[in-house]
């Protein structure tokens, strides 16, 4: 074992990935644990991220939903008046306002309606209001005289909706003395919303009351996405690293040798050529003393990973052909130790008899025996 290993940081690989100004980019590399570690931790991250957005996008959509809601009521009201609005256009009104101070808003009244065959007089609660008077009158005259129909409500309402930009479609019933109109039937609805019932005419005895069905999209559009679009791109950021970091670790394989760089993956050890490391599945790292690093680096460089012995010694030794064999040997014998320290499934191996080496995926007895020739 050597005295030259030691720990790097979890991430210390980082470094590698940026430059500075000025300089060319660097090969993006990771070990295998520390792949899996940052795409564990990324899935953790999207994870939290969508569980976010999932809450946010509920809650907001429910508050919109609750606008719309307030929007189409508000908006269904204002179809009434507008109904009684236009049935009254030419009709003389005559409206009897009592003097007596002593009737005041909140108190009641008697309030009389005569029609052709009957008078109705009922106590009221007095409103204070002349305007709001006359219209209740208006309501309740309409109704007698069969001129407010929910079918014209429903087309009013229907004109509203659309002045608004809001697609829906809706269903008006108006109910008088426990008689009841539809403009439509809302068994064809699969699901609406059910508006609050309003109370019109003098005796407040007529009900308004309207059934909306609006899709999902409706709502959407009236969300406040901002947020919501930051945290999905940021979650599709997220997963697209993911899938790239998945996709790069599944080429990491055993008995694979694969390029990126400066850097070499021998299965899933690697070999550093700019500060001549090995690094290991755990980030642990090794430095190689120059002879072996050159020569790890000729067998990664050369066509199927074999350089013949005779070409090692030429280069590495040019000077010291007496001694070439036994430096060669030296040298072979540091380098398979660099590797096996690194528990790297790639070593040096060779038979007897023959004038090369080659660099080769380690997967039985017979080539450990090879390894020891």
């Amino acid at each position: 074992m050597f005295a030259h290993v030691r720990f790097c940081r979890e991430f210390c690989v980082f470094q590698d990935y940026f430059y500075l100004y000025g300089s060319k980019p660097r090969a993006m590399f990771f070990t295998d644990s520390t792949y899996r570690k940052i795409i564990l931790y990324l899935i953790i991250a999207a994870s939290s991220i969508f569980t976010i957005l999932a809450v946010l996008g509920t809650a907001e959509y429910k508050e919109s939903e609750h606008k719309l809601q307030q929007n189409l009521s508000s908006v269904f009201e204002q179809s009434i008046h507008e109904q009684v609005r236009l049935n009254m256009e030419g009709e003389f009104v005559v409206m009897h306002s009592p003097m007596n101070s002593s009737i005041k808003k909140g108190t009641f009244r008697t309030q009389r309606v005569i029609t052709e065959d009957t008078i109705i007089t009922k106590e009221v609660e007095v409103s204070g209001d002349m305007g709001l008077d006359l219209f209740r009158d208006s309501q309740t005259y309409l109704f007698l005289r069969k001129r407010i129909q929910p079918q014209e409500l429903q087309q009013i309402f229907d004109s509203e909706l659309e002045e608004n930009k809001l697609m829906c479609s809706s269903v008006v019933l108006i109910r008088h003395n426990q008689r009841t109109q539809t403009s439509g039937d809302t068994t064809n609805l699969s699901s609406y919303y059910r508006m609050p019932i309003v109370k019109g005419g003098v005796f407040d005895e007529i009900d308004y009351e309207g059934f909306v069905y609006y899709s999902p999209f409706v709502v959407f559009k009236l969300m406040s996405k901002r947020l919501l679009i930051i945290l999905l791109f940021i979650e599709i950021l997220m997963l697209g690293v993911t899938a790239y970091l998945f996709i790069e670790k599944r080429k990491i394989k055993p008995d694979k040798i694969v390029k990126r760089g400066k850097y070499y993956y021998l299965g899933k050890t690697i070999f550093d050529t700019r500060k001549c490391e090995l690094i290991g599945q755990k980030g642990e790292i090794v430095a190689v003393t120059k002879q072996p690093s050159e020569m790890l680096l000729m067998f990664l460089q050369s066509d199927e990973h074999v350089v013949r012995k005779n070409a090692l010694k030429k280069i590495l030794w040019p000077d010291n052909q007496y001694t070439a064999d036994q430096n060669l040997m030296s040298a072979i014998n540091k380098l398979r130790n660099y590797l096996k320290e690194m528990d790297c499934t790639f070593n040096l191996v060779t038979k007897k008899g023959d004038e090369y080496y080659e660099l080769k995926h380690m997967q039985d007895d017979i080539d450990e025996k090879m390894v020891n020739d």
